[in-house]
């Protein structure tokens, strides 16, 4: 199998998207982080597809490219994600702001979201980060960064690395993901996080505590032996 280890993009990255992308579809930049959903799968989700109760969302169908609605991409792709009260909230709010009986994101125009016109929205969201970039970059006399270019399917990779990375086990993250191997998920979304070698050794610590005392000399013996006399 070879090397797919993917970089997600930062929680300051996804932020950034989410407040450049136009209002009618930013809860969609949350809900994807949220939930690692695929974005055929966003886009063919119905508002009673969201079980606000609960915090879950059930995936039963996905909008193709063409347009048509079609069955999710595999027999595993069809489940339901738990999702927190972040992405609740957010498609509380969005929902109050573009009420819908049926499709959960429209376009503005009343039709259904495509992916045509995510793409170009997605696509300008990140033009104008760039420009919001090159401008502050001008104001305060500095070389403008260039900036990563993000995907829409790095929001999945963000979602699970940050599962991951926050103790959730692979099969869990494989399952919420619908994929249909652990050995995959691990592979691709195994990717270290910023603070993971602390994380590492408290969790050393935690199960090594019992052998602090009771092995080899006492305390004060270990004390000396290493300059530290009291």
């Amino acid at each position: 199998m070879p090397d797919e280890e993917v970089t997600p993009p930062t929680v300051e990255q996804v932020e950034a998207m989410a407040q450049v992308m136009p209002p009618y579809i930013c809860a969609a930049i949350v809900t994807l982080a949220g939930s690692g959903l695929r974005i055929g799968e966003l886009l063919g989700l119905k508002v009673s597809d969201v079980d606000f109760k609960a915090g879950a969302i059930r995936v039963d169908r996905q909008r193709l490219q063409s347009g048509k609605i079609g069955p999710p991409k595999t027999a595993k792709s069809r489940r339901t994600v738990p999702v927190g009260k972040v992405v609740t909230d957010a498609l509380l709010a969005h929902l109050a702001a573009r009420p819908s009986k049926e499709w959960l994101f429209t376009m503005e125009e009343g039709e259904p979201l495509n992916y045509r016109r995510w793409k170009t929205e997605w696509n300008g969201a990140r033009k104008a980060l760039q420009a919001a970039e090159n401008g502050a970059a001008e104001r305060e006399s500095r070389k403008a960064v260039e900036l990563p270019h993000m995907v829409t399917h790095d929001l999945r990779h963000f979602y699970a690395s940050a599962l991951i990375a926050g103790g959730a086990g692979v099969k869990q993250v494989q399952l919420v993901l619908g994929r249909a191997s652990a050995v995959i998920t691990l592979r691709i979304h195994a990717h270290p996080w910023p603070g993971e070698e602390d994380r590492t050794r408290s969790v050393r610590d935690a199960v090594l505590g019992g052998l602090r005392t009771g092995c080899g000399p006492d305390d004060q013996a270990v004390k000396e032996t290493a300059g530290q006399r009291a």
